[in-house]
């Protein structure tokens, strides 16, 4: 029994991992001095450097190990390790003296098979170890980044996909709800988290992180990677809608212009990738109030009312309009409320007209006798009353052309106000 079982899983290593060779050649040596150290009973490294000398040659898979020992007058070894008899010393060479140096072969059948097996799980262990070092390095580096991968594994919990011979996860709470994948073909996924767990790499990937679409701008509007168009913020509801604000260092450029591209190329390109998912494209400015309106993208008669203090944005707008407005599963409010910091509520014209309405049971100069009055007739609110008009209300059981006066001026007074 020999090192050739270490030496083979070595030549392995080299043409399946992507360990250095330098890095490698660090492992085996380590190894080898383990080896000495039980074999010989000793504790440290520097005991092992101190008497041995390991030669490893990579290319050719050679391993040699010298151990060095002074040699002594027979009787006087004080440290078999360090030292030698003159007697066995003359058996390596029958021409050296006391005091001198002298190198030995080690034989490696001297370690013995548990020795050599224990030592190639042990370098095997090792090269796994350093391979997942490497790997979580490289991919910590590549956190953002955009890459295709072929899907390989479709399960309940995740989707798996190779990618230049690694395995990258798609969990199910990173993919968009409305997209279908299939075993075989290709995937665009941005690089999310790289994760340590038992010894274990774990290379998160994802399709509905905001990150995707910076990834996807940056690709397709070259002035987004050449640091014109700077992206302020992104929100994003997977799968429904995106709203990206940008802005531009360059006075000359048209941001929103230069992402949607000649005839609507570029944006055409990233909302393929997206499956169609709707894509707003908005200019910032610093005025609240400005970036509101652009954030909501109506594009028909609206009221906004801003309360800076409680950070509230009341809107009205057309009946007809509410839906469109709120937007699929109110994405759109929830997104003009992640970039703008305020919270949005959307009314209806009518409902708003309703919901302002003055009623006359809120009138403080109207005692409950009057409401009774005016209620028997069917009227609750000021506009009941201005719709009736002052003839008719003249007419009316229990009021007098005083008390129908007093009823007028008081209800145009508060709306004078």
């Amino acid at each position: 029994m020999d090192t050739r079982e270490v030496v083979q899983a070595v030549e392995v290593i080299l043409k399946e991992k992507k360990v250095d060779r330098d890095k490698l050649s660090s492992i085996v040596e380590s190894i080898f001095k383990t080896m000495i150290k039980k074999k010989f009973s000793i504790e440290t490294d520097e005991e092992v450097d101190e008497s041995f000398s390991i030669t490893f040659n990579i290319d050719h898979g050679d391993v040699e190990i010298i151990h060095e020992r002074e040699v002594v007058e027979d009787g006087n070894v004080e440290d078999p390790v360090k030292q030698i008899a003159l007697s066995d010393a003359l058996k390596i060479d029958d021409d050296i003296e006391v005091g001198e140096e002298i190198p030995e072969t080690v034989d490696f059948s001297e370690f013995g098979r548990r020795h050599i097996i224990a030592a190639k799980q042990n370098l095997i262990q090792k090269i796994r170890q350093v391979e997942k070092d490497i790997i979580f390095e490289a991919y910590q580096n590549r956190i953002g980044d955009i890459v295709t991968g072929q899907i390989h594994q479709i399960t309940q919990r995740e989707v798996k996909i190779h990618f230049e011979g690694e395995e990258l996860t798609l969990p199910k709470s990173e993919c968009v709800f409305n997209e279908r994948y299939r075993r075989g073909e290709l995937i665009k996924i941005v690089i999310s988290d790289v994760i340590r767990k038992n010894h274990d790499v774990k290379i998160m990937v994802s399709r509905s992180h905001v990150s995707f679409i910076k990834r996807l701008f940056e690709t397709e509007v070259p002035e987004i990677s050449d640091g014109i168009i700077n992206i302020v913020k992104i929100a994003r509801v997977p799968g429904i809608r995106t709203k990206i604000v940008i802005e531009s260092i360059d006075s000359r450029v048209d941001p929103v212009g230069a992402c949607v591209g000649q005839r609507g190329s570029r944006i055409s390109a990233i909302v393929s990738e997206l499956n169609k998912e709707k894509i707003d494209i908005v200019q910032n400015i610093q005025d609240s109030r400005m970036l509101v309106t652009r954030l909501l993208g109506i594009k028909t008669e609206y009221q906004l009312d801003l309360d800076y203090e409680n950070m509230i944005a009341e809107v009205v707008v057309q009946d007809s309009m509410v839906k469109d407005v709120k937007g699929i599963k109110d994405s759109n409010i929830k997104l003009v409320e992640e970039l703008s910091g305020f919270k949005v509520n959307v009314h209806s014209a009518s409902e708003f007209e309703e919901d302002n309405e003055l009623k006359l049971i809120d009138v403080d100069e109207f005692d409950q006798n009057l409401i009774n009055i005016l209620a028997e007739n069917g009227l609750k609110t000021a506009m009941d009353v201005f719709d009736v008009g002052q003839k008719d209300l003249s007419e009316m059981e229990g009021l007098d052309e005083d008390k129908v006066k007093f009823i007028l001026d008081t209800l145009n007074g508060y709306y004078a106000e």
